[in-house]
């Protein structure tokens, strides 16, 4: 809601630094030139969640979003396993 309401918002009001970077990879080339303002993450989330962001396609919803930001945090566990210096057993 806040990237509809105010344009320009920041994307560091909702995301994390590693969130912003793993969305920013997981983007396509072509769309890696966009203004990285915070609908540009939206976007990048929506993507993930199933959005197809076609020039013709109305702004994403409230469940590819969801299903983004799942998938998202998925992506950032996965990182943080893979990073981790620390081992079990």
């Amino acid at each position: 809601m806040l990237s509809r309401s105010t344009q320009g918002a920041s994307p560091a009001t909702v995301l994390t630094e590693d969130e912003r970077g793993l969305l920013e990879r997981a983007t396509p080339e072509r769309k890696r030139d966009d203004p990285r303002d915070l609908d540009f993450y939206v976007r990048a989330i929506a993507r993930l969640g199933g959005y197809l962001d076609r020039a013709a396609d109305p702004p994403p919803g409230t469940t590819v979003i969801w299903r983004g930001f799942s998938r998202l945090a998925d992506l950032i566990e996965g990182a943080r396993i893979a990073t981790s210096t620390q081992t079990y057993g």
